[in-house]
């Protein structure tokens, strides 16, 4: 990589051998950089790290950032937690830097490991191994010591007197990352290492194939089931996998091939609608012809009061009662009304039947990820008084009389 001296960087250091030699090789080059730091507070060592890289920045009149994180089992997985910590962090000193970079210190063995990692869970990826330049939370990503091996760090730290600590944690095998480190990656010679590089460029040059057909299907606004039922199975499975962390912006998206089926026998299914939970925070909605990938909304619980005869306008939907409520059967004393969201349970009377609200929504074709939201109208007794519609001649006229806009 070809630094710039008009150019600001951000340096990812961890106090570790790769990184301490990555913020040394680019304090010689004179570059213009700031460094970011995080402490997890997970070991005795933090703290002293911490004061190891914070005076080496002041040795060199290098700024140091710090962020002072503490995690909690409540958080979940500490690994997934630590990366949105730490890349929410940079992203902050980047911005506040006008940073044209963020350079972080992986390394030959790391994208080895990578690798070998994708393998053994049969991952599906966009790219093998690590990329040198890639896009993280719309900072530039530089990765520039991935052609130096671990070892090479290691001697350049002790040739050059650059202080740097070791991860104890990173020794445990019962991690496979550091498994696979020890046991294998820290085994293999330079030969049969170059073999194992040859063999990610292959399969990369293959994937690059694949997805180029990906990327017309996901330049579609809308896509029809059908279309993606005719693709091969690799190429469905990159499809789903780059349409998902195309919206997760932040932290890159796992998906199995397990799962990959599921969208698979969900999309195939002859029922008009049908979802599929992908992962914690994504769905696959199924509506009839088409499909959609959605984040999860745990927020669409609301409740207004209306007490008298108003107007009302909320984020959920805008509506106007002060009119003749007369064919809607909303007399003086049906108040207060309340207005709140679908509820499992729910009935409306529909002519001198009563039917499960959930179930009219389906016959009207309202969309499934639209109906937890769907507004109600309640009277002071608690009986559904109105469901607003538009199916119908009469439901649209009576929607276009009181100005009921669901949004």
């Amino acid at each position: 990589m070809q630094y710039e001296n008009k150019n600001k960087y951000v340096v990812a250091v961890s106090g570790g051998p790769d990184s301490m030699a990555l913020l040394s090789m680019m304090i010689e080059k004179n570059c213009s950089l700031v460094v970011a730091f995080v402490n997890y507070h997970t070991r005795k060592e933090s703290d002293k790290e911490e004061d190891m890289v914070k005076s080496f920045c002041a040795l060199h009149n290098v700024q140091c950032y710090v962020k002072e994180a503490y995690f909690s089992s409540k958080k979940g997985n500490f690994e997934a937690w630590a990366r949105d910590v730490r890349y929410a962090f940079f992203k902050e000193v980047y911005t506040k830097e006008k940073a044209s970079s963020l350079i972080v210190a992986h390394h030959k063995d790391d994208l080895i490991e990578t690798y070998l990692m994708q393998k053994k869970r049969g991952a599906i990826v966009s790219y093998y191994g690590i990329k040198e330049i890639t896009t993280i939370n719309d900072m530039k990503v530089v990765r520039p010591l991935l052609s130096y091996r671990k070892n090479e760090l290691l001697a350049y730290c002790q040739k050059n007197n650059i202080p740097f600590s070791l991860d104890s944690s990173n020794l445990n095998t019962k991690y496979t990352r550091n498994k696979i480190r020890h046991e294998i990656v820290e085994k293999l010679s330079d030969e049969e290492l170059n073999l194992i590089l040859q063999e990610i460029e292959t399969r990369n040059d293959e994937l690059e194939k694949i997805k180029d057909k990906v990327e017309e299907l996901l330049a579609k606004e809308k896509i029809k089931v059908e279309e993606v039922l005719k693709l091969d199975e690799t190429t469905f499975a990159m499809y789903f996998f780059s349409l998902i962390n195309k919206k997760n912006k932040l932290s890159s998206f796992n998906l199995s091939y397990t799962k990959v089926m599921e969208i698979r026998k969900t999309l195939q299914s002859s029922k008009a609608s049908a979802r599929v939970s992908i992962g914690k925070d994504y769905q696959l909605i199924k509506e009839y012809d088409f499909f959609v990938i959605s984040k999860m909304d745990y927020s669409y619980e609301y409740e207004y009061i209306m007490n008298e005869p108003s107007v009302l306008d909320t984020k959920e939907f805008s509506c106007d009662f002060t009119g003749d409520l007369y064919p809607l059967k909303i007399y003086p004393s049906s108040y207060p009304l309340t207005f709140r969201n679908v509820k499992k349970g729910d009935k409306v009377k529909i002519g001198e039947m009563f039917k499960k609200v959930n179930k009219v929504l389906k016959d009207e074709k309202v969309p499934l990820n639209k109906r937890k939201k769907y507004p109600i109208v309640l009277d002071k007794n608690g009986n559904v008084v109105y469901l607003p519609l538009t199916n119908s001649l009469s439901q649209k006229m009576l929607v276009n009389k009181i100005k009921f806009v669901v949004k």
